[in-house]
């Protein structure tokens, strides 16, 4: 089994799928527990924490999630809820926009 194969296993399971986000989300915000129905930034996030949370949502699950889909979907539950409706697989050669690459391109576009 591939491991594109094995990612979509585990995310066809709602528990598996909730855990793996709920995983990125304690990565990500640096704590240990987080709650389901909480919104990422009333748990402590922010923008710049959202936008690595799509890299790594996109690394773990092998899906190319924009950030404005999880802006709008807010919580573990919803981003959750995102991956089982996901079918897009990340084409090859997708590797996510990292945090270097945002602020190089904004301090590339200033005047």
């Amino acid at each position: 089994m591939s491991d594109q194969q094995t990612a979509d296993a585990h995310l066809t399971d709602a528990d598996e799928r909730l855990e793996i986000v709920r995983s990125v989300w304690r990565e990500v915000l640096g704590v240990a527990e987080v709650a389901d129905d909480i919104t990422f930034f009333d748990q402590g996030g922010d923008s710049l924490r959202l936008v690595l949370l799509v890299e790594r949502l996109n690394q773990t699950t092998g899906r190319a999630l924009k950030t404005v889909d999880l802006f709008r979907a807010g919580t573990v539950k919803g981003h959750s809820k995102l991956l089982a409706e996901s079918d897009n697989s990340a084409t090859s050669g997708f590797r996510g926009t990292s945090r270097a690459d945002l602020i190089n391109a904004a301090r590339a576009r200033r005047p």
